[in-house]
């Protein structure tokens, strides 16, 4: 891992001013405190300029049975040690590709996108373990550099490692990478049918089919052909693929 440079995001970003950078900082870590009492997963704030992990939510189980404190001393250097080696290449594709993106973008654009992406790490018990990494950037320089920038882990809903994907909350489109060709490719967002909607929701509250078509007067034939065309429009298998597929993707 030699040929893994000393910061996984270097060269991407630029420092604010002290005071400037202080007073941000007051602004945001209590509220990030807040959001990580309530989520699921962990939250991290990525310091670019000083190549450290800033503040870490607890939850040893999303990496590698550490304390966050332990974490925190790391730094990026948790990524290095504890990521399986055949992905640190979907690390420094984010590092690279996923950045030079958002240099494509104009100041109010780098406000609204996150990046998403998946990748194992080893566990406590040696085992691999894919996570899902979101990142939006929460510091942004005059000139358009990305200083900091928030994290969201949580395991992943996806099976395999990669799935990088550039998106935002204000575009009918997102982008998605290729790690065998390298390129980029522009899709659109998927929009759900009401009753389609109303289906996955039933099904989130651990309704069966029979109950389901009770709850909308319909046949349980006519609840299986609207699952059947769900199925067909976002490309998975079963209801659990397509459940993992909606929350994934915040159509509902």
């Amino acid at each position: 891992m030699n040929d893994i440079p000393n910061s996984l995001w270097a060269g991407n970003i630029s420092a604010f001013p002290p005071s400037e950078q202080k007073e941000t900082s007051k602004k945001y870590l209590e509220a990030l405190k807040g959001l990580a009492r309530i989520s699921f997963g962990c939250v991290f704030i990525l310091d670019f300029v000083n190549e450290k992990i800033e503040f870490l939510s607890e939850n040893p189980s999303l990496f590698s049975g550490l304390r966050s404190s332990e974490v925190e001393k790391l730094g990026y250097d948790f990524y290095r040690k504890f990521t399986k080696a055949d992905d640190l290449k979907v690390l420094m594709k984010v590092a690279n590709v996923g950045f030079k993106f958002f240099e494509c973008l104009s100041l109010e654009e780098k406000k609204t996108y996150s990046i998403t992406y998946d990748f194992h790490v080893t566990n406590a018990s040696n085992s691999d373990v894919l996570i899902n990494h979101k990142m939006i950037p929460i510091e942004i320089s005059e000139n358009g550099d990305i200083s900091k920038m928030v994290c969201l882990v949580s395991y992943s809903q996806n099976q395999t490692a990669g799935n990088i994907c550039i998106q935002s909350n204000t575009s009918e489109t997102y982008w998605t990478y290729n790690l065998l060709t390298g390129k980029w490719k522009e899709e659109h967002k998927i929009t759900l049918k009401i009753r389609e909607i109303e289906i996955i929701r039933f099904y989130l509250q651990g309704l069966k089919i029979e109950e389901i078509a009770q709850r909308l007067y319909l046949s349980p034939d006519t609840v299986k052909f609207h699952r059947r065309k769900l199925f067909e429009k976002i490309g998975v298998n079963n209801i659990t693929e397509a459940i993992s597929y909606v929350v994934l993707n915040k159509l509902i």
